[in-house]
């Protein structure tokens, strides 16, 4: 029964979301309100404790969806009227500046010198040797545009849309507001405004009310930049087929792309190499609209260093001549690329702040002159230590929140790679991963690779394994502290009188948990009323039984889970985790 209403409820709420994204509002509500109501009714059938927690967080998800869709529909068919005299409200209004003159043709000394103040900022940045390239050729190819235009030639408005790929702390930021700036020079933009925005500056939680957000942010931009960060967050619900609204988002962006001239909004999307990569594929028409692709590499020590040394300057610090010695072997010695790949410029703001609070400790309240602005090789040794127990703050995922015990779980089976997949799905417990029933089911996320998917098989069995076996021992030594005895349980029930029954036949636990209604009359209780009563008392213990069990269950696992990761195994222990024979012996 459970396992039929739960596919039907399924498959309603499949339905349902292929009518959301097909648009069809009013028939994607009713599909999400009927999945809900199979949903519901399923639950009350299901004894799995976590098939009931992942339903009941479906139905929640269905719920604010079908509610959000009825506020848009009431909202589109009870439109805000319009204020007296035709009057447009303050947020409707177009505070364009439509009639700005044209400004004059730039000359070729303009040209040059849009060109030699772009190669000063450029020389300002340390490293980014191709992103400085790419510029440089950016700024022809604009320069030439112009002269062909001066010149009558043919010349057309170039698409001007970006992708910044790269780590945090790389300098995107900073050269999209370079990019701001030629732009305006040049006059192909009329400002040099950069305005910053994530998906929730863009996404709403209502129907048609993420296309509002959207639309403010664009003209917020309107002749300069928009850079959208971690762009790639757009994309990736519904890469994964989840009910999303940042589709909403993307096409009111793609509306505006074409549009040319001075006053247009140009875009500038940024990420993680990879996931921005996947973010474009998303749609042809997005990629084909983003003509400019700048990579950002990793900056090296000796870059670090250089970004140190102007910092210092800047703020009017020093380092005293055996720590500029120093300060490189201490940044690579102390440091991974991993550490430095996934920080790069924050990782010098840190280290600065850190070596500030060492010297202010060191001096005393008598020091004065140069003492009070100048770094020691010993500011920099202890500041670089507090990147192991303090580091720099990372932006974190919040659908990898609570995901700590599966991560853990499978880095024991050397498949953490595979950790934020199987988080953003749900499986954030090791409990969770008994849910996996089939190779299919863990190849879904991304496991395809051959010794990967048999060890997360086996991973998955022996998880299934240790359920079975902790379920077992709970069978045996369930005993309800509130009603110890077969005698308390009658009683709590009002069923007191048929405890000499229960004594004759012997009846403990154990036994309890297997009577069925049939049973019953065996026992003697041909009365319907006194049986199905004391049939409703012993499903009800059982439901409890197996709640507290499951609880029970998961904590037993959770702390095998932490003794296992808190004691790494050792080669032997691992072998015998992955279900391998032993090494052997000589």
């Amino acid at each position: 029964m459970s396992n039929e209403l739960r596919d039907k409820g399924i498959e309603m709420a499949n339905e349902a979301v292929n009518a959301d994204k097909a648009e069809k509002h009013e028939e994607a509500k009713e599909l999400y309100l009927k999945a809900i109501e199979y949903l519901m009714t399923a639950i009350k059938y299901e004894k799995n404790p976590v098939t009931i927690k992942t339903i009941r967080e479906k139905v929640l998800e269905y719920t604010t969806r079908a509610e959000a869709i009825a506020a848009g529909l009431n909202a589109s068919k009870n439109p805000k009227p319009k204020k007296a005299g035709g009057a447009p409200d303050e947020e409707e209004k177009d505070d364009d500046d439509d009639d700005d003159v044209e400004p004059e043709p730039l000359t070729e000394e303009q040209l040059k010198a849009a060109e030699a103040e772009m190669e000063q900022e450029l020389e300002k940045l340390v490293g980014m040797a191709s992103v400085k390239d790419d510029m440089r050729k950016l700024c022809k190819q604009l320069a030439l545009d112009i002269k062909r235009r001066q010149e009558g030639k043919g010349a057309v408005d170039a698409i001007r849309h970006m992708m910044f790929t790269g780590n945090p702390g790389v300098g995107k930021t900073t050269v999209s507001r370079l990019v701001a700036r030629l732009y305006k020079q040049l006059g192909v933009s009329s400002k040099e405004t950069v305005v910053e925005v994530q998906k929730g500056d863009l996404v709403a939680g209502y129907v048609n009310q993420t296309s509002i957000k959207t639309a403010k942010k664009i003209k917020e931009a309107r002749g300069g930049i928009l850079f959208v960060d971690e762009a790639y967050q757009l994309t990736q619900a519904l890469q994964k087929g989840q009910a999303d609204f940042s589709g909403e988002a993307i096409d009111e962006m793609m509306k505006v792309m074409n549009d040319a001239g001075r006053k247009a909004t140009t875009f500038v999307f940024a990420g993680y190499k990879k996931e921005m990569d996947e973010f474009v594929q998303y749609n042809a028409g997005l990629e084909s609209r983003i003509k400019y692709r700048f990579h950002f590499d990793d900056y090296t020590v000796p870059e670090l260093v250089t970004i140190i040394g102007i910092k210092m300057k800047k703020d009017g610090y020093m380092m005293d001549r055996e720590a500029e010695a120093a300060i490189e072997s201490i940044i690579e010695k102390n440091t991974t690329k991993e550490m430095r790949s996934r920080y790069n410029g924050r990782l010098t703001d840190n280290l600065l702040q850190w070596a500030r609070d060492e010297m202010n400790s060191r001096l005393d309240a008598n020091s004065h002159g140069d003492e009070l602005v100048t770094y020691t090789k010993a500011d920099f040794e202890a500041a670089i230590k507090k990147f192991s127990t303090n580091r720099p703050r990372e932006k974190l995922d919040p659908s990898l929140l609570g995901g700590q015990e599966v991560f853990d779980q499978l880095k024991l089976w050397d498949l953490h790679e595979y950790a934020p997949v199987f988080i953003k799905h749900g499986y954030k417990q090791k409990m969770d991963l008994i849910l996996l029933k089939a190779e299919a089911d863990i190849k879904a996320l991304g496991v395809v690779n051959e010794p990967d998917l048999r060890r997360a098989m086996q991973m998955v069995e022996r998880c299934k394994a240790q359920h079975r076996e902790i379920s077992r021992e709970m069978d045996k030594m369930y005993i309800d502290d509130e009603m110890p005895t077969i005698e308390a349980w009658l009683q709590a029930n009002d069923l007191e009188e048929h405890a000499p029954t229960f004594r004759e036949q012997k009846v403990d636990f154990v036994i309890l948990g297997d009577l069925t209604y049939d049973d019953l009359k065996e026992m003697g209780f041909v009365d319907i009323g006194s049986r199905r009563k004391i049939d409703r008392a012993i499903k009800a213990w059982k439901e409890k039984r197996e709640y507290l069990k499951a609880d029970a269950i998961k904590a037993k696992m959770s702390a095998l889970n932490e003794a296992a990761t808190a004691h790494p195994p050792t080669a032997d222990a691992a072998r015998y985790l992955m279900g391998m024979p032993p090494p052997p012996t000589a």
